[in-house]
């Protein structure tokens, strides 16, 4: 039932434990079908719809589960050992299926942030059996992690919500989610693509070495970045270590300045001794 932890070539293996409701459950569900039981594990608030099961579910991955269910405080998000259902020593839930959900492109950092991310999403309080239960957790949570989530093990409760007037959480969710999937994404390139123009660079001067510039370059973004130089490296070489250094900054799309005394460096080609920069210099960029 569990998954395993080990990565493959392809990613992280993601699986969903599908429960239903034990026998025991189903005739406490017949003989009171409108109980109400507010903020806790339960199925009996859920109507019989045909053609529709009742489901409690959780995501497998790294050898742990993950679901969300309520009646506490803090955070509603749990994990524990595969296939021991959140709610089953109470008799309400029975292993069902597993579902294999292929594999996850996110490393385990980025794991854990989802996990954290959705843990400040789902409190314990906020728990609502139709609106807001285990598998709107887990829709989200496969959503994150770049799997699709079976539509069938929510069905009856969204569709007992909308009967009621509620509205989905989790479509409402999903346009926040996507768009911290795409800066996600846009950070991910931005980092690719410093790593790739800081390859370019030419070495930097070994510490302590005759004739040394310590340049540091306040950036745009608000970063503060050093480099040893030597006095024979151009501002051209000094404007390339800004560029592999701030994603904002565009090749030739600005320039060096110095504040104390007020200097333009507009000559790129010039040497940093023949600029008049020794030992060392604090430089700002302005774009053009």
């Amino acid at each position: 039932r569990g998954a395993s932890s080990a990565r493959g070539s392809s990613g992280i293996p993601v699986k969903l434990n599908v429960y239903q409701p034990s026998q025991a459950q189903q005739q406490r569900q017949q003989q009171q079908q409108q109980t109400r039981t507010a903020g806790t594990n339960t199925v009996s608030q859920v109507p019989n719809v045909p053609g529709f099961g009742v489901y409690h579910s959780g995501v497998v991955i790294h050898g742990r589960e993950y679901t969300f269910g309520g009646g506490g405080s803090g955070t509603g998000v749990v994990e524990h050992a595969p296939g021991a259902a959140y709610g089953q020593k109470n008799g309400n839930w029975q292993y069902y299926k597993t579902v294999d959900l292929g594999t996850t492109k996110l490393n385990s950092s980025q794991i854990s942030q989802a996990l954290s991310d959705l843990r400040g999403m789902f409190p314990s309080k906020s728990y609502d059996l139709m609106g807001k239960n285990c598998n709107h957790f887990c829709e989200l949570f496969c959503m994150k992690l770049g799997v699709t989530y079976p539509g069938w093990v929510n069905r009856a409760a969204k569709m007992a919500n909308s009967f009621r007037g509620g509205t989905d959480f989790v479509e409402k969710q999903k346009a926040v989610i996507m768009e911290q999937e795409r800066k996600r994404k846009e950070r991910e390139e931005k980092k690719k693509e410093l790593k790739l123009r800081q390859g370019q660079l030419k070495p930097e001067a070994p510490q302590g070495a005759k004739g040394v510039v310590l340049v540091q370059v306040n950036c745009p973004s608000g970063n503060k970045v050093r480099r040893r130089f030597r006095q024979t490296d151009t501002l051209g070489d000094v404007m390339e270590f800004v560029y592999a250094s701030d994603a904002e900054v565009k090749r030739k799309g600005f320039e060096l300045i110095q504040r104390m005394p007020r200097m333009v460096f507009a000559d790129h080609t010039k040497t940093l001794a023949a600029a008049g920069i020794r030992g060392q210099a604090n430089l700002f960029v302005r774009k053009k």
